[in-house]
């Protein structure tokens, strides 16, 4: 799940540079931005069959990889 994850950062992004420190802020780095964080978002919920709501979407809570995985972990055990 983890490297699905990844790869659907990767296809959204353009870019794997931010798989080596998934601790990167995603946004300072200029890998996502506001346009690709949307189609970050609806990516996901069809390749994880998830609902993410924008109003849960708090930037603070979506700007490194690791918290992206951790959100999605938490929308799947919600199923």
């Amino acid at each position: 799940m983890e490297n699905e994850v990844l790869d659907v950062i990767e296809s959204v992004s353009g870019t794997d540079e931010f798989r080596d420190e998934l601790d990167m802020d995603l946004f300072e780095e200029s890998i996502l931005d506001s346009m690709k964080a949307i189609m970050l978002i609806i990516e996901l919920e069809n390749a994880f069959d998830i609902s993410l709501p924008p109003s849960e979407m708090d930037r603070e809570d979506w700007n490194t990889a690791n918290k992206i995985i951790l959100r999605i972990k938490e929308k799947i055990d919600e199923k």
